[in-house]
């Protein structure tokens, strides 16, 4: 077999969709001549905040079935530990500036350095590792892949990127402090990247605003879904006598949601349904927390939030639940969110309000898996029917194409 080293900073047993990605590979690649060995960072079980204390904070050697990995111990930084002390906010704030800047320059300023030296180490001893991949974000491993590129010429380096980086549509500062480092790690991007065989990308869209800045051939490697992971029972009953409607994972501010919660808060008023949305993970951007709690003013009954938890209380909630809510992304094209794919393997109808108009309707639509809504009253109707069939008996599960996915 041939010998893959990955670097993935995020990595079960936590809880961060990052991980989800590499873990994927770290099973699978073994099925197509390739051997993985990961490096990652410790993580408590199921941990949700990048800064907690790690209970067992030491080296580990994992041998699994067609992989291994090598956990190594998270250094919790001054700035990690003022964290719980908001009157050192300010504090805190300037040792994040500080390590964004040196960070461009010296890998003794990344919090995860010591992936660099376990790397060499690795290498040293496995002669027969032919492939380096680092898996964004944090995009920093790109500067542990470049150096280790550097010194070890033979290995074809390759940079993953689950997002775009500096190249990203959504993430231009317009302050004169988030320019500066926006110019500063865009000249890093493209040193760090300037050694790469190539790189790895979720989308065509995202592969060709990446390719015109580091000019490297990009290859589409999709998310996807893990179905042993979801879901027990996907197609269970909904007990509720409330029509239950779910969304799962981080609110963004470019997430017009206001759309669906209008349109429910109409139904509510106007059709006296009982009807209960719930928002799962909410609490990732206590921005968006607020944004969302003042928009359901009134109606707190009618709404659910709740903080991230476990993928098993996240595979009961999502078994209760008649429908799975969507929002494309405003000013955003090309973009496959992971809970897309795992909404789809669930087997319960999907509704995308409002539509990317790209590739999440053309999903949705190709794959026969949900509804699609852009204004309120197309909100409103979809719901309305929606709901009136259940009350009848009659709500059915999409029968999903699933050539259309494969393909």
């Amino acid at each position: 077999m041939k010998k893959i080293l990955i670097i993935s900073y995020f990595f079960p047993p936590s809880n961060f969709v990052g991980g989800e990605r590499t873990f994927a590979w770290a099973k699978y690649l073994h099925q197509y001549g390739f051997y993985p060995i990961v490096i990652t960072r410790q993580w408590n079980n199921n941990q949700t905040n990048l800064s907690d204390k790690i209970h067992d904070n030491t080296v580990k050697h994992e041998m699994h079935q067609g992989y291994e990995v090598y956990r190594l111990p998270f250094n919790r930084n001054l700035r990690d530990k003022l964290i719980n002390y908001p009157k050192l906010k300010v504090l805190q704030k300037a040792l994040t500036f500080f390590e964004i800047i040196f960070s461009n320059f010296f890998l003794k300023a990344l919090p995860f350095n010591n992936f660099f030296d376990k790397a060499c180490e690795i290498i040293e001893k496995n002669k027969d590792i032919e492939f380096l991949i680092a898996s964004g974000r944090p995009f920093q491993g790109f500067f542990i892949g470049s150096q280790l590129k550097k010194k070890f010429e033979h290995i074809c380096w390759i940079p993953d990127y689950r997002d775009e980086w500096t190249t990203h549509q959504l993430f231009q500062p317009t302050n004169k402090i988030g320019k500066f480092i926006h110019r500063l790690e865009k000249i890093s991007e493209k040193k760090w990247t300037k050694n790469a065989e190539c790189f790895i990308g979720v989308g065509q869209s995202s592969i060709n605003s990446i390719s015109s800045l580091i000019h490297k051939k990009g290859i589409i490697v999709r998310n996807g879904y893990e179905k042993t992971s979801i879901i027990a029972s996907r197609k269970e009953k909904v007990d509720s006598k409330d029509f239950v409607i779910s969304y799962s994972g981080t609110l963004y501010a470019y997430q017009e949601i206001e759309i669906v919660i209008s349109a429910l808060k109409k139904i509510i008023q106007l059709d006296k349904k009982n009807i209960c949305l719930k928002f799962i993970g909410i609490n990732m951007i206590p921005d968006q927390e607020r944004r969302v709690s003042l928009l359901i003013k009134g109606f707190e009954n009618n709404f659910e939030l709740i903080d991230r938890c476990s993928k098993e209380e996240l595979s009961q909630y999502l078994n209760q639940t008649d429908l799975l809510l969507l929002t494309g992304y405003k000013g955003m094209k090309g973009w496959y969110p992971v809970k897309l794919f795992e909404y789809y393997y669930l087997q319960k109808p999907i509704l995308l309000c409002p539509s990317d108009q790209d590739i999440m309707e053309e999903f949705i639509t190709q794959t026969n898996s949900g509804h699609v809504a852009n204004s309120l009253e197309e909100c409103y109707q979809k719901l309305l029917h929606l709901i009136e069939q259940k009350e009848k008996g009659e709500i059915s599960i999409p029968k999903h194409n699933e050539e259309s996915i494969l393909s």
